[in-house]
């Protein structure tokens, strides 16, 4: 089940986090809900390894079941491509993209490798160069999935992106949530490796990702 209503980003993850403080939390502005001309929201997603997975052409358009983007996909919802690679940064996605998508919306799942040496100011720029090379307009910043081995990392940094994704009137989508324990760890059989979602967890995430889109876009 989906949490949207805070409307408010994750690898290989050996590396630990910069600590995050949130600060007084900004009210996020109203982003209109917008049309897909043809009847189909068309999604691209930018990400690391939790987006890539087990994909035959991540960036091509091809995810695999491993993938979230397998279930945001539907028959309102077309994955058109993007940009996702095992153990980016997001720097390197920022630096990965080098022309715009032809989307409607864009879904951007990252953070989780950026390590003890990217400050949270620096994350932030990484996300809004993102986007302006992305040329979409329409975004969709997700949680990241639990770091197991760095539980307390993973939920700085989930309310780190979620200011980012109000200061920046993006969509925010905590879609990782059903995945973690009182603990801030995945749940029991929602992951490999204690930081890399099972199928079953990519599901979750991608169902609440989609549910965001859903709601905001109409598909006329």
């Amino acid at each position: 089940m989906v949490r949207t209503a805070r409307m408010l980003l994750a690898g290989a993850v050996c590396l630990l986090l910069a600590a995050c403080t949130t600060g007084d939390r900004p009210e996020a502005p109203a982003t209109p809900s917008v049309t897909a001309t043809d009847g189909i929201i068309r999604m691209a997603a930018v990400g690391d390894s939790i987006t890539a997975a087990d994909s035959p052409d991540i960036d091509g358009g091809d995810p695999g079941q491993e993938s979230w983007v397998s279930y945001a996909a539907g028959p309102s919802i077309e994955y058109v491509g993007g940009w996702a690679v095992w153990g980016a940064t997001t720097g390197q996605m920022a630096e990965g993209i080098t022309e715009p998508f032809d989307a409607d919306v864009l879904v951007i799942l990252a953070g989780t490798n950026d390590g003890m040496g990217t400050p949270p100011e620096q994350i932030a720029e990484n996300l809004t160069a993102i986007v302006d090379s992305a040329g979409v307009s329409n975004v969709v910043l997700s949680s990241v999935p639990p770091i197991d081995p760095s539980p307390g990392t993973a939920e700085q940094l989930n309310a780190r992106l979620e200011n980012i994704a109000s200061e920046n009137g993006w969509f925010w989508v905590d879609s990782t949530v059903d995945l973690r324990d009182e603990d801030g760890r995945f749940v029991e059989g929602m992951a490999y490796d204690g930081v890399h979602p099972t199928e079953e967890g990519a599901r979750i995430i991608g169902e609440a990702i989609q549910a965001v889109i859903l709601e905001a876009f109409d598909p006329a």
